[in-house]
């Protein structure tokens, strides 16, 4: 990345590993996960009694957790890269981070 001040190259003073990213996929994960787990629980439920009450729930569970966590991923990347990354030119000394 070039500075927006003197247009020289610029160097990444700080770069996460995916910090945020990965906390938003567990978070998105978690949350989509337990929600989807009671509605496929309940579909179950209505489709067959017993077997179909387990059978939803989990299913419920693996489609939510797998949304969630890409949704939560997408949200935590965002982050990383506009948020914590911050870049600093030598030439002029200027920071700033990249939106």
């Amino acid at each position: 990345m070039n500075c927006p001040i003197c247009g020289m190259k610029a160097t990444l003073t700080n770069q996460t590993k995916g910090t945020a990213t990965l906390l938003g996929a567990g978070a998105g994960g978690y949350v989509a996960a337990a929600s989807a787990g009671t509605a496929g629980a309940a579909l179950g439920t209505f489709i067959c009694p017993g077997i179909g009450t387990v059978l939803g729930g989990i299913l419920g569970v693996l489609s939510g957790a797998a949304g969630g966590a890409i949704a939560g991923n997408t949200v935590g990347r965002l982050i990383d890269e506009n948020v914590f990354r911050v870049y600093y030119c030598g030439s002029c000394g200027h920071h700033w981070r990249a939106a």
